[in-house]
């Protein structure tokens, strides 16, 4: 029941807040001995009295990826879910930076856009140093590094944080005022009315090595503009008259390709009108060559196997009468006798 996320607690972006930490990180936390030992039943004012003691930031480390004590108090921040006005006094207290950076990383998880940029963003003016653990060693970063981290990643402590709108969609949508003012607003206004380069070049007119710095790179970054801008410059109008050239060129090579199309296709008809003249001539010359034929030889083939057989019959008929009595008295017992293999009757004898 340890591990259990307060009944009364509301989901974020959807979810159970303890789920915005990947499960298998979860379950080593829960079995870390320091869970186990110091995280037991604490309330929130018990979370800043252990945050009080944190030494460093970080994720996991090691071969077995043992989780930190930071993240270990953050997901006892998601379990016994503070009210938002603990959150910002953690984000408030200036004293002690690993408390500071504990309540940032909590509001960096379950905030909404606009409160994560009001609160997180004041971090920027707080320089001091703050120890990161890594998995294979230690490293230093710097309070506004982590803020700026925190902004602008999307994963940080080896934990994927939720989705986080740019400030300028923030800005238009009208749930922020204006960008983000620097602590040096304040200065600029007053010394320079309101002109950073101005204030930057009385720094540097008065001996001021970090600002002869920057007006040295400001000038060499203006150089290098001016230079880009001119290179492209002369690519574009090079390019254009490049375009021109072969824009006229094609012209011209489709004009040519276009006037030996019509010559080729010109030749072309030609030879096909002769070529359907002497097909229509040797057709004609066949045809009279073909009707001479007709005429002087007739023709070769019966026309009708029909009129063949009607002129067969009549020249056999009229034999078969020319004949006389003796055919047809041999043409009657003929077929008496193929009558009577059938099994049928002779016929009568007129």
């Amino acid at each position: 029941m340890a591990n259990v996320t307060d009944p009364l607690a509301r989901t974020v972006h959807g979810k159970d807040p303890q789920n915005l930490i990947e499960y298998i990180t979860r379950q080593k936390i829960y079995d870390s001995i320091y869970w186990k030992e110091e995280c037991f039943g604490l309330s929130a004012s018990d979370v800043a009295t252990k945050a009080v003691e944190l030494k460093a930031l970080g994720g996991s480390y090691g071969a077995n990826n043992k989780p930190t004590r930071f993240l270990c108090l953050t997901l006892k921040l998601l379990q016994i879910q503070p009210e938002e006005g603990i959150v910002e006094e953690f984000l408030m207290n200036e004293d002690f930076k690993y408390v500071r950076a504990l309540g940032a990383f909590y509001l960096r998880l379950t905030g909404r856009p606009a409160e994560i940029y009001e609160q997180i963003e004041p971090m920027y003016n707080d320089f001091r140093k703050l120890r990161f653990r890594t998995p294979t060693g230690w490293t230093i970063t710097h309070v506004d590094e982590f803020a700026d981290e925190l902004l602008n990643s999307d994963r940080y402590c080896g934990i994927a944080l939720p989705h986080l709108p740019k400030r300028d969609v923030l800005v238009s949508a009208g749930y922020l005022d204006g960008p983000r003012r620097s602590a040096l607003t304040p200065l600029i206004e007053e010394e320079s009315g309101g002109d950073a380069e101005r204030l930057l070049e009385k720094l540097a007119e008065n001996g001021n090595a970090a600002a002869v710095v920057a007006m040295n790179e400001r000038k060499k970054r203006k150089r290098e503009a001016e230079e880009k801008e001119r290179s492209f410059r002369q690519q574009v109008i090079g390019g254009r008259e490049s375009s021109t050239d072969g824009r006229r060129q094609v012209y011209e090579h489709d004009r040519s390709s276009r006037s030996d199309d019509r010559d080729r296709s010109s030749q072309d008809g030609d030879e096909r009108f002769h070529g359907r003249d002497e097909r229509y001539q040797s057709s004609n010359t066949d045809r009279k060559k073909k009707e001479k034929k007709d005429k002087k030889y007739g023709s070769l083939f019966k026309k009708s196997s029909s009129k063949s057989d009607k002129e067969e019959f009549k020249t056999k008929s009229s034999k078969s009468d020319e004949g006389g009595d003796g055919d047809v008295a041999e043409s009657i017992d003929y077929w008496n006798a193929e009558r009577a293999k059938l099994g049928l009757k002779p016929l009568k004898e007129d």
